[in-house]
């Protein structure tokens, strides 16, 4: 089970309907969460060695959920199911 900060940043991700062509900034994740970039940024690690969460780095870069049709393992991992 992912923890509820896991939980949030998925969460927030999707609301955004962040995609490789439109990702989500940790400063904008970390807005919406009430917490630090960089603690967002280390939180997403954990998802990113998941296979959950992807990153577009460079200027207009971020995350986005790496696939939207999850399997239901993770989507009961995630708390979604």
């Amino acid at each position: 089970m992912l923890a509820a900060v896991h939980r949030e940043i998925l969460r927030t991700l999707a609301e955004a309907q962040a995609s490789y062509a439109h990702p989500v900034s940790s400063e904008r994740v970390a807005q919406a969460l009430n917490l630090t970039p960089s603690y967002v940024r280390e939180q997403v690690q954990v998802l990113r060695s998941m296979a959950l969460v992807d990153v577009r780095r460079g200027r207009g870069g971020g995350y986005f959920l790496r696939n939207r049709r999850w399997p239901p393992a993770w989507r009961q991992c995630a708390g979604w199911a």
